[in-house]
């Protein structure tokens, strides 16, 4: 019998959905890759996978997909882990990075800027920590813990996007 495959986010906030999807008699029946989100979306989208764990903007790239759980990674306020970093108020930011490892993040810093923040900034692919003047990025997961305090202008998109 052929395995199915899965990939899934290797982010702290899925390690429940791991723990018990490697704890259980399922295992023995399923390929699982651990995956960055973008990686993960790409997977699912390019048919290399049979089960993602995938934002849900992911699905408009995907003709036949079916949710398989009532079940999500979501926010009703700050969640932590999902961010745009900056040495400049978010109003003088003419610069933003996108995070290579998200699509829905970058999206979703996208929509703020332009309909909470009434901004109009540039967008780079290029990450980076070290930021010029007027430049920001947006960074999620993992990766954002510890960094809250690095910098003197921190957004938890989770927490505008409840705002707006």
């Amino acid at each position: 019998m052929n395995k199915i495959k899965v990939s899934a986010v290797s982010y702290t906030n899925t390690k429940p959905f791991v723990y018990g999807l490697t704890h259980s008699e399922i295992s023995k029946r399923i390929d699982l890759s651990l995956d960055i989100p973008s990686i993960c979306a790409s997977k699912l989208i390019n048919n290399q996978v049979d089960i993602g764990l995938v934002p849900v903007a992911a699905l408009l790239q995907i003709s036949d997909y079916q949710i398989i759980s009532d079940y999500c990674i979501g926010a009703s306020g700050a969640v932590n882990s999902v961010f745009i970093f900056s040495n400049t108020p978010i109003e003088k930011v003419k610069v933003l990075h996108l995070d290579s490892q998200s699509r829905t993040s970058n999206n979703l810093a996208k929509v703020l800027l332009k309909n909470y923040w009434e901004l109009n900034p540039a967008f780079i692919d290029q990450e980076k920590d070290y930021l010029a003047e007027m430049q920001a990025f947006v960074e999620i997961g993992d990766r954002t813990f510890g960094k809250h305090d690095q910098y003197p202008y921190v957004y938890d998109l989770a927490e505008i996007w409840q705002k707006q």
